[in-house]
């Protein structure tokens, strides 16, 4: 466990957080109540700030997941090398 790569992990975590953001806009836009699918989009806006439903306001949305999950990977592997103890 000790050898979780810092850059790697973010990255890896980064570009699944994306992925799962493009999941997520496209899944608020499958719903057929309009009051669910506003629902689900006012999340959207308040997880990502700036988030809009056009273009410009899913890339800015795909670049925030981006950055969240790297943030969270990395400080996750970084956290991993300085608490976990390594077997002899």
């Amino acid at each position: 466990m000790n050898r979780l790569n810092v850059i790697r992990t973010g990255s890896v975590l980064g570009i699944v957080s994306a992925v799962f953001f493009l999941a997520c806009m496209a899944w608020g836009l499958l719903f057929s109540d309009p009051v669910l699918q506003e629902l689900h989009l006012n999340l959207l806006r308040l997880v990502y700030p700036g988030f809009t439903m056009s273009f410009v306001g899913a890339i800015i949305g795909v670049i925030e997941a981006f950055i969240y999950g790297w943030l969270f990977g990395a400080l996750f592997a970084w956290l991993c090398k300085v608490a976990c103890v390594e077997k002899q």
